[in-house]
């Protein structure tokens, strides 16, 4: 009963999947929102949370720039952020992680995070991170904050 409980409530906290663009299909919970990255806002980001074991969560955001100015959109994927469930909160946090840029095999440290925090609570998702200070100065410190709903099939 214990393993029960905890994998009911998995399904309906990130039951809520819309695979109908670049998200992985696997994709336990697509959430759209507003992706803000220093003075720069993207809105209808859509970022997805998928739970990979029982205690990590991989992070993919869909088409997204860093800036106005940037040519094209990216996706980025975190692998393997650790997380913790408390009551109806799903919450976690990562540091010094390097994400995977759009189909590259290898996770690239040119874009790294320094930290990647966040929660999932209802149908709802807030997610902040800066990216490591050493980058190329484009992308050095860079803040992101996202706060998203869950978007559901119809």
């Amino acid at each position: 009963m214990r393993k029960i409980v905890p994998l009911i409530f998995s399904v309906v906290l990130l039951s809520c999947v819309d695979n109908s663009s670049t998200f992985p299909e696997d994709a336990d919970g697509i959430f759209y929102g507003r992706l803000t990255v220093g003075n720069y806002t993207q809105d209808g980001v859509g970022i997805s949370v998928t739970e990979v074991t029982d205690s990590t969560v991989d992070i993919f955001f869909n088409d997204v720039k860093f800036a106005a100015a940037m040519p094209l959109k990216v996706d980025i994927n975190v692998k393997g952020i650790p997380f913790i469930k408390v009551d109806d909160v799903l919450s976690f946090s990562a540091v010094d992680i390097d994400p995977y840029m759009n189909k590259e095999a290898e996770p690239q440290s040119e874009y790294r995070f320094a930290t990647i925090l966040g929660a999932v609570e209802a149908d709802e998702l807030t997610l902040e991170a800066k990216m490591a200070e050493n980058l190329k100065p484009s992308r050095a410190g860079k803040m992101f904050s996202f706060k998203g709903v869950c978007k559901r099939k119809e």
